[in-house]
């Protein structure tokens, strides 16, 4: 058996509009934390490291909103502003962007 090799990856969760100032689950100040991400994104390009993104990503009808009998009320319903990633984030076009959330 193989050992695997230890790599480096960037992982960056969940930063979307929904999730800072204004959103349906907005964190207060939670933007302020973009420009550190953003900077820790260039140093890994840098290095040619990987970066992945991941987002929350529900379906409008889904058993996780409230009014469908879940904890949550409604947030980053796909394709809405409020599930787009904030729009000062700069993550490189070939990061790896996975979403949750998906009622699968």
């Amino acid at each position: 058996m193989s050992s695997l090799k230890p790599k480096k990856a960037l992982l960056v969760v969940d930063v979307q509009n929904d999730f800072c100032p204004g959103g349906a689950l907005g964190i207060p100040n939670g933007h302020q934390i973009i420009p550190a991400i953003n900077r820790y994104i260039k140093a890994f390009q840098k290095e040619n490291w990987p970066v992945f993104v991941t987002r929350d990503w529900h379906p409008q009808f889904t058993r996780h909103f409230k009014k469908f009998g879940g904890a949550w009320p409604e947030h980053c319903i796909e394709g809405s502003p409020g599930a787009q990633f904030h729009p000062d984030l700069e993550f490189p076009k070939e990061a790896l962007v996975m979403s949750k959330g998906m009622d699968m």
